[in-house]
């Protein structure tokens, strides 16, 4: 297919009538969760993370009119307006500096094309070069101003006494843009990576809505950009956040959680941890996942090897026990046009993200907060930095 050429004076116009065509929360015929074991409070919120409202959002994320979400790109801008319109939706409190946006105006995209020979004759190809550097305010090719924006909404708790304690849940809502490939069009969608967990976001957070009287903790659910540049948004966060970080017990991020055919098989039923034992924070979800029938591994190749190569990496290295939940560490179409949504194994995500909300509900009224594991020596450069978040030492064992 070819590039499509969607003016940005439409782009707004697109992004409207997406939002008022698609509902934001499907109510088609849920899938049942075994309630024998869970309140029916809890039942009815796991219940409902719908198929057809995952697909709803993830088929207009990861769609051509959005570009492949680089950043910054007017459809990662496009992205973060809709991701701020279903946090009102939902009722979550804004937590940015612009509502529910964090602006960065500390990167710039410095674009110097390179020109490269045809593959098999036809044009050159033209590959944008673009590397991140610190300036005091991001232009586009055109001089015009572009705002990197995080988008951040609460579920606050409702324990005076653990209300300022904090979880998040983050997500990196960009991609890689446009690039050459061996595909019909040259669009990266990034519906796997990272559309997905974006859209999980989106019903972690209303799933979680009509159980905050019986939260405890506090929830902020951040959708962050520039993972792709080099986890440009986590950083920005870490190094202005909006929640005090010595009051963040815990980091859960999410990649890649909807396709289930990769790492050489079909993976079903299952998700896994990076940094697996590095902390407490994965049993949350382990203990989840065995209530559902959702396996929560660790990668015994990947786990470890991937610790600090996404979002959580910035938080572990504060201090924060910090880790990221995928269903696939690689697959076919990995930052190609072919991570197409229709390729998303959508009944699975549910019953994945179902088992990180159920999880999130554990953390946030457990007595005990997540604390890294002192036994191994990898965890020593984020135990120390935990000490001097807090000025104390690690939490002391449940």
């Amino acid at each position: 297919m070819p590039l499509p050429t969607v003016r940005r004076s439409l782009l707004p116009l697109v992004f409207l009538i997406t939002v008022t065509l698609l509902p934001p929360f499907a109510t088609p015929a849920r899938a049942q969760v075994g309630r024998s074991d869970l309140e029916s409070g809890v039942a009815d919120a796991l219940e409902r993370i719908t198929v057809r409202s995952l697909r709803g959002h993830l088929f207009f994320l990861a769609s051509d009119e959005l570009q492949g979400r680089d950043t910054p790109s007017p459809g990662l801008d496009i992205a973060a307006r809709y991701l701020a319109t279903q946090f009102e939706r939902i009722g979550l409190e804004p937590a940015g500096d612009d509502g529910y946006f964090q602006t960065s105006p500390g990167w710039v995209t410095d674009v110097r094309d390179r020109t490269y020979p045809p593959r098999g004759g036809g044009e050159p190809r033209v590959v944008p070069f673009r590397p991140p550097v610190p300036v005091e305010q991001a232009q586009n090719p055109v001089g015009e101003p572009y705002s990197l924006r995080n988008v951040a909404g609460i579920l606050r708790g409702s324990d005076p006494a653990r209300h300022d304690s904090w979880i998040l849940v983050t997500a990196h809502y960009d991609h890689v843009g446009i690039r050459s490939g061996a595909y019909p069009d040259s669009i990266c969608n990034g519906a796997n990576d990272n559309g997905s967990s974006t859209v999980a976001l989106i019903e972690l957070a209303h799933a979680l809505m009509p159980l905050r009287s019986s939260l405890d903790r506090s929830i902020l659910f951040l959708a962050v950009f520039g993972e792709e540049k080099g986890m440009l948004g986590s950083t920005w966060y870490v190094n202005h956040p909006l929640v005090p970080l010595e009051h963040t017990v815990g980091v859960l991020n999410l990649e890649q959680i909807g396709r289930t055919d990769g790492d050489g098989g079909l993976h079903e039923m299952s998700a896994s941890f990076t940094g697996h034992d590095y902390s407490t924070l994965p049993q949350f979800f382990v203990r989840a996942g065995e209530e559902l029938g959702v396996e929560v591994y660790k990668h015994e190749q990947n786990s470890d090897r991937y610790f600090t190569a996404s979002d959580n990496g910035p938080f572990a290295r504060a201090g924060i026990p910090a880790h990221t939940a995928c269903t696939l560490f690689s697959y076919e179409g990995y930052h190609q046009p072919g991570d197409n949504p229709d390729l998303i194994d959508y009944e699975n995500m549910a019953r994945v993200v179902r088992m990180l909300a159920l999880g999130l509900i554990g953390l946030a009224t457990a007595d005990e907060v997540p604390r890294w594991n002192e036994s191994l020596e990898r965890t020593a450069p984020f135990i120390e930095a935990w000490r001097t978040l807090t000025g104390g030492t690690p939490p002391p064992r449940p």
